[in-house]
């Protein structure tokens, strides 16, 4: 016959039984932790890296238009699938992370050692654009810092000239498709992407100005004389900017009512870093989950960046130098980081340099129109 236990026995054995049943508890727990709440917490202060589906304000969509689809709605519905396409009564808003279909950086004599990563334009931080633009008769100024336009792919356009005043595409600063990076690693247009015509198709529109006004390739045949904005009225009474390869490349002034304050800034995630001079990028690859390859050559040697995308929205970099150098870093976004100043005006051009000009044809000569195909 088996006998009782009792004492201290009995209760060493009932402490284990607990431990044992605390242990399994916790595995279920820790499993629900990362699986569920981790990533949560992630998710509440990470950028949303991949494009989605829209969130700002997302009730009128082009799945669920509520009415007529607006013709400005349609000229972005090739890129639906990458980006958030939604709309109220006055505007259309567009979201994405600032990342094109197409390679990029590949071309570019004249790096500043940026590469393209990733940004959050979802939610507040969308792009908005008028369905009614508000004709001006006294234009409005452009600025050198951040947006004046949106490529129907979702990629900002800038202003002609660099933030130091330079034109980005004579200077060798832009790759193939018109594109390179800001200082917070940021990719963008400086002319108009003449390439996107083989998505939406030649003779409609590769892009839109913040005030609302469709941004066409030049087709000379057809272009009336271009006013001081770089632009005309159509046969039906439309106004429209003209892209071309020459300055101003796309506009001088905002022919319409454009909220320069209500545009999405960028947050990088290390200091930009100066010229690298005598580079060139030779080749770029990779894609957002599986991390990126930027390979350039300087002084005959070829070197490159391999950089990944984290969940957190940070990004680790590993840099090969031409002597075989390999050095590695981690940065971390700072989402405490406020806007951009909104409203910077254009600085003063340095003595003796050529203004865009006034009247018809929209700028003076200059800029390189031979020897770089950015189709």
């Amino acid at each position: 016959m088996r006998k009782k236990t009792t004492g201290s026995g009995h209760r060493i054995n009932r402490v284990r039984s607990i431990h044992r049943l605390a242990y399994r508890a916790i595995i279920p727990l820790a499993l629900l932790l990362s699986v569920v709440v981790i990533p949560l917490t992630i998710g509440a202060v990470a950028p949303r890296l991949a494009p989605s589906s829209a969130s700002f304000p997302g009730k009128r969509t082009l799945e669920n238009p509520g009415g007529e689809i607006p013709r400005l709605a349609q000229a972005f519905a090739p890129f639906r699938e990458r980006l958030g396409i939604s709309r109220d009564e006055n505007f259309l808003y567009v979201e994405g992370n600032g990342l094109p279909d197409h390679p990029m950086m590949a071309g570019i004599t004249a790096w500043q050692q940026q590469v393209p990563i990733p940004h959050d334009f979802t939610g507040e931080l969308r792009f908005k654009l008028p369905l009614n633009p508000e004709y001006l008769e006294e234009p409005g100024e452009l600025t050198l810092m951040g947006p004046i336009a949106l490529a129907v792919n979702g990629i900002p356009i800038f202003d002609a000239l660099t933030q130091s005043g330079k034109d980005a595409y004579a200077g060798g600063e832009l790759d193939q498709w018109g594109g390179h990076c800001g200082r917070a690693d940021d990719y963008h247009y400086h002319i108009a992407p003449k390439h996107l015509e083989a998505m939406v198709g030649e003779g409609n529109p590769v892009a839109f100005g913040l005030d609302g006004y469709p941004i066409y390739c030049a087709d000379p045949p057809r272009d009336k004389p271009l006013d001081e904005c770089h632009g005309y009225f159509d046969e039906e009474g439309n106004y429209r900017y003209v892209g071309e390869l020459k300055p101003p490349y796309v506009m001088s002034c905002f022919r319409g009512k454009a909220d320069l304050e209500d545009r999405p800034s960028t947050r990088g995630v290390r200091p930009h870093l100066p010229p690298l001079r005598g580079a060139e990028i030779t080749a770029f690859e990779g894609t957002l989950a599986e991390g990126f390859k930027l390979t350039y050559e300087i002084n005959g040697k070829e070197s490159r960046v391999d950089y990944r995308t984290l969940e957190s929205g940070g990004i680790d970099f590993t840099f090969t130098d031409p002597d075989g150098t390999v050095r590695r870093e981690s940065h971390e976004r700072r989402f405490d980081k406020g806007p951009r100043p909104p409203g910077d005006a254009r600085p003063p051009r340095p003595a003796g340099e050529k203004g865009k000009g006034k009247g018809k044809g929209g700028g003076g000569k200059g800029g390189k129109e031979e020897g770089r195909d950015p189709n």
